[in-house]
Order: structure tokens, then sequence, then C-alpha cells
């Protein structure tokens, strides 16, 4: 038997054997294939009578725009992460913060404004903050406004 027939025999023996365990995760390999050549996540939303997916590239834009008005404090990344279901799960913001600046406010202060703006992007209707887990991190201080 040559190496093409043994890799026949090989794919018709796989054919035939059924693997409860691959049915069970087959789903869970073909969303994780589709989000490798998806250059965005998609993100649920909500209308009236109706859902809309809106891709977290355009979640992550809107906050970021809105957070660009906060003073005292710069951006550094923002990522969200989504369940199997698409719903967003977690929002987490990196800021660097003038020196100086209290953080915890400043962090109540981004959260707020992150929340809301998920939930105007994703036609929320509860009060944001209850709904939208958002995690701040200050990476960094600096003493120049001029890096925020």
């Amino acid at each position: 038997m040559n190496a093409e027939q043994r890799l026949t025999q090989a794919a018709r023996t796989l054919r035939e054997h059924t693997d409860s365990g691959w049915v069970a995760l087959r789903d869970d390999v073909v969303a994780v294939a589709v989000r490798a050549f998806r250059p965005s996540a998609p993100v649920r939303g909500s209308l009236p009578g109706a859902e809309l997916f809106v891709a977290s590239t355009v979640v992550v834009a809107r906050v970021g725009a809105t957070l660009a008005a906060v003073p005292d404090v710069g951006v550094l990344r923002i990522t969200c992460t989504t369940t199997a279901d698409d719903d967003l799960d977690r929002l987490t913001v990196e800021v660097i913060a003038l020196y100086g600046t209290p953080l915890v406010p400043l962090a109540d202060e981004v959260r707020r404004l992150a929340a809301a703006a998920v939930a105007e992007t994703l036609g929320l209707t509860d009060p944001p903050v209850d709904r939208i887990r958002v995690d701040v991190s200050v990476q960094d201080v600096t003493p120049d406004p001029r890096l925020l």
C-alpha cells in the first residue's frame, strides 16, 4: 500500500468514526474559525422590536471618541470581549493619567462615560453601568499633559 492509499484509508476511517466529543465541540470550533477570519467580532445590540449587531471596532471607536474629551487622561487601549452569543461581556479601558489627578474619581468618570457610549451604540435602554462591565486600568501617570 502506497502513501496515497494509506491517506485515503485513514480519511475513510475517520469519516466512519463519529466521536460524541467532536459533535459537542464542532459549533465552538466553527465559531473560532469564523472569528479568526473576521477582523472584528460582532457585538449584539437591540432596537425596538429587533436586534442589531455592531462591529467591536465600532464600539471601541465610539468609546474612544467619548473618552477623548475627558481632561487629565489619555486612552492607551480599549478592548472588548463578547460571549459565545455575541453579547458584550466586558470592556477594558487602559489609560494614562496626569500626575496629581485623583485616580479613583477619574476611573469612575471613565467607567461611566464608557458605559454610556456603549449603551448608546448598542441601543440599550437600561441604566448602562448596571448592564455593562467596564474595567479601567491606569497604566501610567505623567507630569506632561502633551503625552495624554
